[in-house]
């Protein structure tokens, strides 16, 4: 472990491509006479992009529509917030025991996994409370647009806003909990409380997934999908900038990836300030508020689902036990900024290093 309190290393602003992604990255050249083809949508509640290198346009038209069908499939089926989708379907069931298709089973085995391995921290059941937060941190947003719109404020500070309340918290406390889901076989759970899925922590490193699969399907083999932040690519020399959590427009790392995934879950997206306190919407499960441990957690790995949902869950651990965890695992490497701005870097994290 290798641990830095001094400032973090500061980066020309031009390096980062996106500036509201968690990761802003760098596209690595290819010497032969391909192409870099590259396009961006919006889904799963954010930008995604793809790039990729060939020399074949239709191949890259017939690449761009599968990948993007296939995002909007992933997003339809798992939306935690669309009443249509098969997720909302599950969460609706009346039954205790609850049937899941293949697909479900497979993120469910790899949230049961990173829910062990975290102890506890990364638990996709907590929908009554991450949903909560959420409501409270869009009604500041709200807040924000209107006080913007008659120049009331700086548009850089946080309006003061409120929280939940003690009871709301206890409340979809008591109606969350992996403890509650047991798997039966490997499509039915056990469901002995009304608890609400959500896989928002690990769908987006789950497309991602997907949609590198699908371009290796169709023979392209050096290609980069970024998922909000979420990023996996295949091919050699990506090189990936990991966004400072404090400093805007700046980097505080960067790596070189070659047939990786990395994810970063941090603070600085999505929050609300209250009387000077950071509220975010990365939930520590224990005690139902956002955790204060750390800034920004980063693992890179080579499944972009495991390495979205590890790194919400390392999120809300102290980060000497991150480490301790991620050196217990095979190919996982784990980089963190804590809450007092201090690094933590696991074993072998420097090889992933660009200089």
């Amino acid at each position: 472990m290798l641990k830095i309190s001094e400032n973090a290393k500061k980066f020309p602003f031009g390096l980062i491509i996106v500036l509201s992604f968690v990761i802003g990255f760098l596209v690595s050249h290819k010497t032969n006479s391909d192409r870099l083809y590259s396009k961006s949508k919006f889904y799963l509640g954010s930008i995604v992009e793809v790039k990729f290198y060939s020399n074949d346009d239709e191949l890259a038209n017939q690449a761009f529509t599968k990948v993007f069908n296939e995002f909007e499939r992933v997003d339809k089926k798992f939306s935690f917030y669309s009443n249509e989708s098969y997720l909302s379907k599950l969460n609706s069931e009346k039954n205790q025991t609850i049937k899941i298709d293949e697909e479900t089973a497979y993120l469910f085995k790899i949230c049961d996994s990173v829910h062990n391995i975290t102890k506890g921290k990364f638990d996709p059941s907590i929908g009554e409370l991450t949903n909560l937060w959420k409501k409270y941190i869009e009604a500041d947003e709200k807040k924000d647009i209107q006080l913007l719109k008659v120049n009331l404020r700086n548009s850089n500070q946080k309006s003061s806003s409120s929280i939940p309340t003690k009871f709301e918290i206890i409340a979809a406390k008591n109606n969350s909990g992996w403890t509650y889901l047991k798997p039966i076989n490997q499509y039915e759970i056990l469901r002995t409380k009304n608890v609400l899925l959500n896989f928002d922590a690990i769908i987006q490193g789950y497309a991602a997934d997907r949609a590198i699969e699908i371009l290796k399907s169709l023979g392209i083999n050096k290609a980069l999908v970024n998922a909000s932040g979420e990023i996996k690519v295949i091919g050699e020399d990506w090189k990936i900038g990991i966004k400072h959590p404090r400093l805007e427009n700046e980097l505080i790392e960067k790596v070189r990836l070659s047939n990786y995934s990395i994810a970063t879950s941090g603070d600085y997206e999505k929050y609300i300030e209250v009387d000077g306190k950071r509220y975010h919407h990365i939930i520590d499960p224990e005690t139902g508020y956002p955790s204060t441990k750390n800034m920004s957690v980063t693992v890179i790995a080579k499944n972009c689902a495991f390495a979205d949902a590890l790194a919400t869950g390392l999120f809300s651990l102290e980060p000497e036990q991150a480490i301790q965890i991620a050196k217990s695992l095979n190919d996982v490497y784990v980089f963190i900024v804590d809450s007092k701005n201090q690094i933590y870097r696991s074993k072998n994290f420097e090889k992933f290093l660009w200089r």
